[in-house]
């Protein structure tokens, strides 16, 4: 039994998983009928009879039991942290076992959540090889996680800032990071095989405590390899600026930010439908009332001007299946994103920029201002909270 397509024993749940098993390897004493399990994190998922010669994509099985990969710690100080110990991501792994007859045939395949898109799939298929060999395993190029660029050059406003996602392969790996400014040098070898992430908030943290120099060009070096170059740009000068917290095709969190005006639309499109008679018995007659009627709001924000390495971005966004609006209310919205006559022209000739309709995911029946930290209705103190009460 084996799975084409995928060479380095690791696959994205979003993609193919194709399980083949011919008619040479059946036994003599079957009939060419036999039993399929799928076994993940030590669980029976999926059990099937099939006849050879079997076939069978089992993707969609296992991306309904996969889950993402768990958040930083919001009070992380380390540039480079561990999300998930070796003991986690061996729970990420899936067997098939085939049986058919006295014959048995054992699969084993880590599965990480998210996929690539179907040219670059059908390539890497061309070219024998999978996405975890030319990059996420790939320590001469850039294996981040990301789908802002593909290219060696990492290139993020400082308004976007946030954990990039990598996989170690062996314990005690050793990531150095050397700042261009005055090429002082931050070095890691603790993490474990699993899941990580290079905070580059942190990263620059570290840099200006130690070294009194705030950073914004880095060079990424795995176990002596040149990877990558990490690049913090400045934001555009705005008015208004939202950021958008959203889940990418790899299944990892990022943020892109809109430089434009937002609107907020309230819909009461139900009102009517709500609207009941209602009998007076000291008239005789009816009158109209109705229900409490339940509001549902969007909001159109533009994007501002965005380059065509952007956009890329931006469409990955716009179809993802987690997206949180940041930056208008003290805490994320959850939104739904969407876009209408939406054209950009790869080599532009003058700035572009489009309009982005968010729509919140919840709708509400009783309307009241936003409850923050359950002190809201407090008198507030004179100063912040780094100072002690006699300052207040």
């Amino acid at each position: 039994m084996n799975t084409p397509g995928i060479k380095s024993g690791f696959t994205l749940s979003r993609n193919p998983v194709i399980l083949q098993n011919g008619t040479h390897e059946s036994s003599n004493n079957s009939n060419g009928d036999g039993t399929l399990e799928i076994i993940y994190a030590g669980t029976n998922v999926y059990e099937a009879k099939f006849s050879l010669p079997l076939e069978m994509d089992i993707a969609d099985i296992l991306d309904s039991y996969i889950e993402f990969f768990k958040e930083v710690p919001v009070d992380n100080n380390l540039p480079i942290c561990q999300i998930e110990e070796p003991n986690e991501f061996e729970d990420r792994k899936f067997t098939a076992i085939l049986k058919l007859g006295d014959y048995v045939s054992e699969l084993d395949r880590f599965v990480i959540p998210g996929g690539i898109s179907h040219q670059n799939f059908r390539q890497l298929s061309i070219l024998g090889k999978d996405i975890f060999q030319v990059r996420f395993f790939n320590h001469k190029s850039n294996f981040f996680l990301s789908t802002r660029t593909a290219s060696w050059l990492i290139v993020m406003k400082e308004t976007e800032l946030y954990p990039l996602y990598f996989l170690p392969e062996n314990t005690g790996d050793l990531i150095s990071i050397v700042e261009r400014t005055g090429g002082n040098i931050y070095e890691d070898d603790s993490f474990d095989r699993g899941v990580a992430v290079l905070d580059v908030v942190a990263l620059r943290r570290y840099f200006a405590h130690n070294h009194n120099v705030l950073p914004s060009v880095f060079d990424v070096y795995y176990n002596s390899c040149y990877s990558c170059r990490i690049v913090v740009e400045c934001s555009d000068c705005a008015r208004q600026r939202y950021r958008i917290k959203f889940r990418n095709s790899l299944g990892v969190f990022e943020i892109i930010e809109l430089n434009g005006e937002l609107s907020v639309t309230p819909d009461y499109s139900g009102a009517e439908d709500a609207v009941f008679k209602r009998y007076d018995s000291i008239t005789g007659s009816f009158h109209s009332d109705r229900e409490r009627v339940q509001r549902r709001q969007a909001v159109t924000v533009e994007t501002g001007v965005k380059r065509p390495d952007e956009v890329r971005f931006l469409m990955d966004m716009i179809g993802s299946e987690e997206v949180y609006l940041l930056d208008l209310t003290p805490t994320p919205l959850k939104v739904i994103p969407s876009v209408e006559n939406f054209s950009y022209r790869p080599r532009p000739e003058s700035p572009e920029k489009f309009s982005i309709k968010l729509e919140l995911s919840d709708s509400e029946i009783n309307i009241m201002q936003d409850i923050i930290d359950g002190s809201d209705g407090m008198k507030p103190r004179i100063f912040s909270k780094q100072f002690s009460i006699q300052f207040n």
